[in-house]
């Protein structure tokens, strides 16, 4: 279950201009219809979080209020 399975390796998938090359990041790709994939930047190979519309904006608003930061 680890691969990603080819259909989702081929799509354009981006990271955030504010990463700049931390190495803490993930690549997202859109799916159509509101659906987009996210995986980790550093893992390419294993199978990507592919979530619907809600969903990514859950994420995106957890992530823009530092909810989803490591803990150490």
């Amino acid at each position: 279950m680890r691969d990603c399975p080819e259909h989702l390796k081929s799509l354009h998938w981006f990271t955030a201009q504010a990463s700049n090359g931390s190495g803490a990041c993930v690549e997202v790709a859109f799916l159509g219809e509101g659906s987009v994939a996210v995986r980790d930047s550093k893992d390419c190979e294993a199978r990507p979080l592919v979530m619907g519309e809600q969903g990514w904006s859950c994420f995106v608003q957890s992530a823009g209020t530092g909810i989803l930061a490591p803990t150490r």
